[in-house]
């Protein structure tokens, strides 16, 4: 990542402080903070991306919570085309290199069902949220 630490030629004890706290969010796969930090101390928009696509990842493959998947990338700007590449890449990644108890079935609310993580992803890409434009 890029030092931020300077601003206007000053090091201020509040950047660093904040710098800090960001890799501990990282190091603790808080993502959905890490973002708002590292857009609070204007990092570049492409490490910013990567933390967003790590957060969407998160919200998706671990938690499997499609409210948060959807709210976050309308948020953060990410199309349906941009949001499903990144999905189905992740998803045949973590279908080669995981654990297949991650890829197991869990209960999904909205369906009623208990979805595999394919089944999961398939599904979450199929619904179109009315209420998101670049979602639809």
């Amino acid at each position: 990542m890029v030092d931020t630490r300077v601003k206007n030629g000053v090091v201020t004890a509040e950047t660093v402080r904040l710098e800090d706290t960001i890799q501990k969010e990282i190091t603790q796969k808080n993502f959905v903070r890490a973002v708002m930090l590292a857009q609070k101390l204007d990092y570049p928009k492409s490490e910013i991306r990567y933390l967003q696509e790590l957060a969407l990842k998160q919200m998706a493959f671990e938690y499997r919570n499609s409210i948060a998947v959807r709210n976050l990338a309308r948020e953060w700007g990410f199309s349906h085309v941009d949001l499903e590449n990144l999905l189905r890449v992740t998803l045949e990644e973590y279908e080669k290199n995981s654990d297949k108890k991650g890829l197991g079935q869990c209960y999904d609310a909205t369906s009623g069902k208990y979805l595999t993580l394919r089944q999961w992803i398939e599904q979450f890409l199929r619904v179109k949220d009315k209420s998101v434009k670049n979602l639809s």
